[in-house]
C-alpha cells in the first residue's frame, strides 16, 4: 500500500504536468475559392477551431493580414472539446490575378502559439487588357504603324460591340460595330495610325458594348511620332 500511494501521486503530477490546450482547425487550414470574378466579392467563408487538448484554450488574437479581410471570432475561451467559429469576409474589388491572404491566430497552445490560416483566390476582372495599354512605340511620320493588344472576356456571356470611336481621328482599329467578344475568349485588337505630326501620342480606343456590366471598353494608346534618324 505504501508503494501504491507514491505511484498514484507521481501519476497525478505527471498528468498535470502534461495537461495542455491544443489548437486545431476543423478541416483544412486553407480556403481556396479558385477562379472568381471581381464583382463576386466579398468572398465569405467560416473557420472552425477546436480545442482537442485537456486544458482551457485561450485565443489571444485573430489578426487578418490586410484591411481587406474581416474575421470576428464568437469566443476566445475554449474548454476541452469546445469549438469556436470565425466568420470571414474578404474584399476583392481592387484585386486582379492570384492572391494569398493570411489570418494569424495567437493562442496559449505551447505548440501552436502562432498559426496562420490562408485565403486564396484567382481574381478575374470581367474585361482584361494585356498589356495594360497599347504601345505604338516610335511612330514614323507619314507611315502606317500598327500595334496590338489582347482583350480578354472573362465573363460567361458574349459581348457585342455597338459603337467604336477614337480620341484621335488619325487612329483607327480593326474592331467594328457588331464584333462579338465571345465568352471566355481572348481577342486581338489593333491600333492603326498614320500621322504627319511629331510629338507624343496619347489617345484612346473607345469600344461601346451591349453589356450592362461592361458598357465601355477603354484602351489607352501611347507612342511617339517623329522622323526616322
Amino acid at each position: 500500500m505504501r508503494k501504491v500511494i507514491p505511484f498514484i501521486i507521481a501519476l497525478c503530477i505527471t498528468s498535470v504536468a502534461f495537461s495542455q490546450p491544443k489548437f486545431e482547425f476543423v478541416g483544412s487550414s486553407v480556403k481556396d475559392w479558385g477562379k472568381v470574378m471581381q464583382h463576386d466579392g466579398p468572398l465569405k467563408t467560416t473557420i472552425k477551431i477546436k480545442n482537442t487538448g485537456d486544458k482551457l484554450l485561450e485565443i489571444y488574437g485573430v489578426k487578418p493580414g490586410c484591411g481587406c479581410t474581416t474575421a470576428p471570432i464568437d469566443k476566445k475561451l475554449l474548454n476541452p472539446g469546445d469549438i469556436a467559429t470565425v466568420k470571414v469576409e474578404l474584399k476583392i474589388d481592387k484585386d486582379n490575378g492570384p492572391i494569398t491572404k493570411g489570418i494569424e491566430f495567437t493562442t496559449n497552445d505551447p505548440k501552436n502559439d502562432r498559426i496562420d490560416y490562408l485565403l486564396k483566390a484567382n481574381i478575374k476582372v470581367p474585361i482584361e487588357l494585356f498589356p495594360k495599354f497599347m504601345n505604338l512605340g516610335a511612330v514614323t511620320l507619314n507611315q502606317q504603324m500598327t500595334a496590338k493588344i489582347v482583350v480578354s472576356n472573362h465573363t460567361n456571356k458574349d459581348i457585342t460591340v455597338t459603337n467604336v470611336t477614337t480620341s484621335n481621328p488619325k487612329l483607327k482599329t480593326n474592331i467594328k460595330k457588331g464584333y462579338v467578344f465571345k465568352a471566355g475568349s481572348h481577342n486581338s485588337v489593333e491600333g492603326i495610325i498614320n500621322t504627319g505630326e511629331e510629338g507624343v501620342i496619347e489617345a484612346k480606343i473607345l469600344i461601346r458594348t451591349n453589356s450592362k456590366q461592361n458598357p465601355l471598353i477603354e484602351i489607352p494608346v501611347r507612342g511617339v511620332a517623329g522622323s526616322p534618324k
